[in-house]
């Protein structure tokens, strides 16, 4: 399993839990170039859709659990985060043919937000182990996803860009709209932007 969002400003906290044979997932992930396997962050997005397609193909199945922003302002980011595993290991559990109960979970990180199942945390998990890599390529997809999803309905705060990250047009957008339904208020550039500011521009598209 791990997690995307984290620090994110306004969306969701995805947690992406995989299963299936280790061996084939590391053919898959392996790096071209020295050790260990391609997770989220050394993709691009192209490349994170093929790498999910050919994982597929190869037997591995995915749950996708999310914990909304007004979880994350309720309940505060661990609380979430287990939340949002509980939510992927229900979806992932749906897909496997034995329960969860009888299986390992390899956690990426050093907190274990589990309490169900036997857990194994490992620092740096996305790049020595296949499965967390591939949990963190299915994560990143299903959030991207939705991001741009509500990029369309929420114009003002770069979604489709930023993903709900502090990049300059999600600034800007704050300090010319305030927050959004999904922004995550609890969080301080959040509450420190929201206020209206003194700007010429009339648009975020004007913004490079």
């Amino acid at each position: 399993m791990d997690e995307v969002g984290r620090g994110a400003w306004a969306g969701p906290l995805a947690v992406g839990a995989a299963s299936g044979d280790i061996e084939a997932a590391a053919i898959v992930l392996k790096r071209s170039r020295g050790a260990g396997y391609y997770d989220s962050k050394a993709l691009s997005a192209g490349r994170r859709q093929t790498l999910f397609a050919r994982l597929a193909d190869v037997g591995v199945v995915f749950g996708i659990g999310f914990a909304s922003a007004v979880e994350i302002d309720a309940l505060g980011l661990t609380h979430s985060l287990s939340l949002a595993a509980e939510r992927a290991l229900r979806e992932l559990e749906l897909r496997l043919p034995c329960p969860l109960g009888e299986r390992t979970v390899y956690l990426d990180g050093t907190i274990n937000y589990l309490t169900k199942v036997k857990v194994i945390t490992l620092v740096g998990g996305d790049g020595i182990h296949p499965l967390i890599a591939a949990a963190s390529i299915a994560a990143k997809l299903a959030r991207d996803s939705l991001m741009i999803r509500l990029d369309a309905e929420l114009p003002y705060w770069d979604f489709d860009s930023s993903k709900g990250y502090g990049s300059l047009r999600h600034r800007f957008g704050l300090s010319w709209q305030g927050p959004s339904v999904e922004h995550r208020r609890s969080f301080r550039p959040v509450h420190e932007l929201r206020a209206p500011a003194s700007t010429y521009f009339s648009s975020p598209a004007q913004v490079k």
